[in-house]
C-alpha cells in the first residue's frame, strides 16, 4: 500500500501527538505490524468485516491501516461499542477492536461473513473496504460502502510536509479521515486535542505549533467568541467547510488571523473531500479544481461524480445515484458571472413559504452580523397561514439583552419582506454533531417540545 511504504523514509519523524504523548512514524510502524500480526493470527480465509471503536489515535490508526492493507473491511465508530448495536449488526461485523491511545482489545461478534452485495462486489475486486454511517440528521443513518483501495490511492500525490494539522473533525467521518490521511501521506504531525472545546484546541494548537486547522463555520464563530486567538499564531492555514461561510464571520476570521490563509473546502461522505478554489481570499464563492471530480447544476441542485464516490448505502435506496454514476448532492447551488459556485444549503432546509422559496443562509448571513449573536440558525416550521415560515433560533452573546424586536429589526431593509423571520427563539445552546455543524432537523425537535412546554 503506497502511504505505508512512505513510513519508513518518514521513522524518525512525529507522527501522531496526544493524551498518550508523541508517537513517531518508526513507532506507529511497530503497531501496524502488531495489528497485521493479530489478523495474521485470527487465520482469516476471507475478507471481513471489522467494527474499529475509538477515536483519533495510534492505535485505531494502526487497525485502520492494517485492515486495509490486508483487504478487510472496516467501520470506524467513536465511543464505545454499546452505544453502536444497531450498526454492528447492520454491517453484520464478526469482530470489534476496541481501540484506545497506544492499546486495543479484539473481541469477536459473530461466525458468519456478511453476504451483502456490496461487501460481495469489493471482494470480488480484491478490494478493501470502508464503511462510513452518516450523522442521521434526517433520520436513519445510513451505512455507506466504498473502495477502501481507490480512497487511499487518491492521498499519492501529497508531497512531504512539516506543518503540523489539528484532528478537529471525527474519526468516523469523512472529514476526520481526509485530514489523518493528508497528515500521513505528508510525513506530518498529527495532533489530537483531550476535547473539541475551544480551550483544549487552542491549548494543542500551542503546544505542538500546529499550522494547519480543518474546521466548521460553526466552530470557528466559537473560537472567536472564547477569545482565544492569542494562543493560535502558529497557524497559516484554515479550511473550512461542512456547512455554509457566513460573509461577515469570513471578515472577522481575516482580521482576527491576518497571517493566515483561508481555504473553502467542500465534499461528502459519498464522494469524497474536493479540492477548490476562490475568487478571491474573502470570497465564499468556490470552484472544484479536481481532476478525480466532475459537476454540473440540475434545476439549482449540485450533482457530483468522482473517482472515489461510495459502491452504495447499506441501508437505503440508491436512488440518489443516477444509471450513469452521478450522485445527487441535495445542495443548492447557483454560479456567479465567472463560474464560481455559492452552496445556498440543502434542499431539505429548504423554506417554502407561500410559495416563495427562501434559503436559511441568507438569513444565516444576517444574523451573523450580529454582536449581540453568539449562534444562530433557521429552521422552518408550521404555518397555518404560509404552510411554511422561517424561525430563527439564537443564542445570544453573554450579557447581551437583545429580544425578538431587535432580532427581526436586523432585516429592515437586508431582505425582502417575505423572507423575514416570522417566530424568535432563544436557546442555550444548539444542538451540534461531533463536526461543529448544527442538527437542525433536532433544533426542530426542541422547538416543538418549546411550544408544548
Amino acid at each position: 500500500m503506497s502511504l505505508l511504504s512512505r513510513f519508513p523514509s518518514y521513522s524518525a519523524k512525529p507522527a501522531l501527538a496526544g493524551a498518550w504523548g508523541v508517537v513517531t512514524y518508526g513507532e506507529l510502524e511497530g503497531l501496524i505490524a502488531k495489528a497485521r500480526h493479530a489478523l495474521t493470527q485470527l487465520k482469516l480465509d476471507r475478507p471481513t468485516v471489522f467494527g474499529l471503536i475509538g477515536e483519533h489515535g495510534p492505535a485505531s490508526t494502526a487497525w485502520l491501516l492494517a485492515c486495509a492493507e490486508a483487504g478487510h473491511f472496516v467501520a470506524p465508530l467513536a465511543g464505545n461499542a454499546a452505544e453502536h448495536p444497531a450498526k454492528l449488526a447492520l454491517i453484520n461485523a464478526q469482530w470489534i477492536v476496541a481501540a484506545e491511545a497506544l492499546e486495543w482489545k479484539l473481541l469477536p461478534r459473530v461466525d458468519e461473513p456478511s453476504a451483502h452485495p456490496l461487501f460481495q462486489q469489493l471482494r470480488d475486486q480484491g478490494s478493501p473496504g470502508l464503511i462510513l454511517f452518516s450523522s442521521g440528521t434526517s433520520g436513519t443513518p445510513k451505512a455507506m460502502v466504498q473502495d477502501f483501495g481507490k480512497l487511499l490511492a487518491s492521498y499519492e500525490s501529497r508531497h512531504e510536509s512539516d506543518l503540523a494539522m489539528l484532528a478537529l473533525l471525527g474519526f468516523d467521518h469523512i472529514g476526520g479521515l481526509n485530514t489523518l490521511f493528508n497528515t500521513l501521506a505528508a510525513g506530518s504531525l498529527l495532533a489530537v486535542p483531550a476535547s473539541r472545546s475551544p480551550a483544549d484546541v487552542a491549548a494543542t494548537i500551542a503546544r505542538h505549533h500546529v499550522a494547519i486547522l480543518p474546521a466548521s463555520p460553526t466552530f470557528l464563530n466559537l473560537l472567536l467568541a472564547a477569545g482565544v486567538t492569542a494562543d493560535l499564531a502558529s497557524l497559516r492555514v484554515i479550511t473550512y467547510g461542512t456547512e455554509p461561510m457566513p460573509e461577515s464571520l469570513l471578515a472577522r476570521l481575516k482580521v482576527a488571523f491576518p497571517r493566515v490563509r483561508f481555504i473553502q473546502t467542500f465534499g461528502t461522505s459519498e464522494t469524497g473531500i474536493t479540492r477548490t478554489a476562490s475568487p478571491e481570499a474573502g470570497s465564499t464563492f468556490l470552484r472544484f479544481e479536481d481532476p478525480d471530480l466532475e459537476w454540473k447544476v440540475i434545476d439549482d441542485e449540485l450533482w457530483l461524480r468522482s473517482r472515489t464516490q461510495i459502491a452504495g448505502y447499506l441501508n437505503a435506496s440508491n436512488e440518489r445515484f443516477t444509471a450513469d454514476g452521478w450522485f445527487r448532492t441535495g445542495d443548492l447551488g447557483r454560479w456567479d458571472e465567472d463560474g464560481f459556485l455559492w452552496i445556498d444549503g440543502r434542499s431539505k432546509d429548504l423554506i417554502i413559504s407561500g410559495g416563495e422559496n427562501i434559503h436559511p443562509a441568507e438569513l444565516e448571513n444576517v444574523l451573523a452580523d450580529c454582536p449581540a449573536i453568539a449562534e444562530s440558525a433557521v429552521i422552518g416550521i408550521e404555518d397555518a397561514k404560509w404552510g411554511e415560515s422561517a424561525c430563527a433560533v439564537i443564542v445570544r452573546q453573554a450579557g447581551a439583552q437583545l429580544d425578538e424586536a431587535g432580532v427581526l429589526a436586523l432585516f429592515k431593509d437586508r431582505l425582502a419582506r417575505y423572507k423575514h423571520p416570522r417566530r424568535v427563539v432563544f436557546f442555550e445552546a444548539l444542538p451540534k454533531n461531533a463536526m461543529g455543524k448544527v442538527q437542525k432537523n433536532l433544533l426542530r425537535d426542541l422547538y416543538r417540545d418549546c411550544l408544548k412546554g
